[in-house]
Order: structure tokens, then C-alpha cells, then sequence
């Protein structure tokens, strides 16, 4: 299992079979509180993920049940960082993230 700690306090760990987002994180959890983001764990089945969105500060995992944005349009970025399959981090990190959960996707 790979780890990534970005430096938002999200924690994301990639195994073969799942992706484990974890935002219990003290820095994490209380940006979420504020921002009103999803908190906790949540685990992804890697089978069910059907693709990526990933644009400057975040990267939305798109699976199987799990909410997608219906638009992009700007006003709807807040909205779309609530998501609790969406992921808040800083550009160079979710790029490497980005590239490692590609390799996943047949």
C-alpha cells in the first residue's frame, strides 16, 4: 500500500484493491469542519473507480455511487470540494497522486 500524506492533513493510502481517504487528521478535520467538507475515512473500491478529475487544488475520484459534478462552472467549485470523494491539496501533490491512481485505470 502506498501512502500519500499531503500536506492539507489528508491522508491517502492506494492499495491493489482499494483507496483509503482519511481526513481524521487534526489540521484536516478542522479545515473540513470550516469548509464544510466531508471527515473520516473513506474507502473506495479500486474496481468501482470509472475515472479522474483533476484540476489545480483538487481531484475528484470518480466511482460507482459516489457523487460526480453535473457542471464545472466556476460557482460550482466550492460545492464540487465538499464532495467526500474529492480531494483539497496542493497542485505538485495531487499531480503526483493523480499520475500513481492512473496507473490503476484500464
Amino acid at each position: 500500500m502506498k501512502t500519500f500524506d499531503l500536506k492539507s492533513g489528508t491522508i491517502v493510502m492506494v492499495g491493489e484493491t482499494q483507496i483509503v481517504i482519511e481526513r481524521s487528521g487534526g489540521k484536516s478535520a478542522m479545515k473540513g469542519l470550516f469548509a464544510g467538507r466531508a471527515m473520516g475515512q473513506m474507502t473506495i473500491k479500486m474496481s468501482a473507480v470509472t475515472g479522474l478529475i483533476y484540476f489545480a487544488d483538487y481531484m475528484v475520484i470518480c466511482a460507482s455511487g459516489l457523487p460526480t459534478p453535473n457542471d464545472f462552472k466556476l460557482t460550482s467549485v466550492a460545492e464540487i470540494k465538499q464532495y467526500p470523494n474529492c480531494i483539497v491539496a496542493k497542485e505538485k501533490e495531487l499531480e503526483e497522486l493523480y499520475q500513481y491512481l492512473n496507473g490503476f485505470i484500464k
